[in-house]
């Protein structure tokens, strides 16, 4: 994707030329404070012009880096995952069935690390479930009244 200013600056740079020579044309205008202001003014848009230009050339290496690094990082994706897609396994998480009301229970993995089986409670029926590391149903506890 390609940014582009709404007044290119070469465009700038010729009306400011432009506003220059009226100035000129007018004689002794810089003496005046009015033309003092003007001449300031005609000045700093001067500088304006040139640091937006140096900004634009900056804003297009910065567009040319992103793509290229882009197109580095898709080419990564390709490598590293080669078109698999991914199983609930794969974001640490997964689906077990309520053995009581079929309603999906999610499972983090992170439960596991400190033992091979958990108690789940099915968060719709309030059944106690235990379910292992791979997750299996082991079986299924009474229902806690609340």
């Amino acid at each position: 994707m390609e940014y582009q200013s709404h007044v290119p600056s070469n465009r700038l740079r010729r009306d400011l030329a432009f506003i220059r020579g009226l100035m000129e044309g007018q004689g002794n205008a810089e003496e005046t404070p009015e033309g003092k202001v003007l001449g300031r003014l005609v000045h700093v848009l001067d500088e304006l012009a040139e640091e937006n230009e140096k900004l634009t050339v900056r804003l297009t290496e910065l567009e040319e880096y992103v793509e290229a690094v882009d197109e580095d990082l898709n080419e990564l994706e390709l490598i590293i995952y080669d078109g698999e897609e991914f199983d609930d396994e794969d974001i640490g998480f997964w689906d077990v069935k309520c053995t009581n009301c079929g309603e999906p229970v999610l499972v983090d993995e992170e439960i596991f690390e400190s033992a091979e089986e958990a108690d789940l409670l099915c968060p719709q029926c309030n059944t106690v479930l235990r379910v292992n590391d791979e997750g299996n149903i082991l079986e299924e506890s009474v229902l806690i009244e609340q």
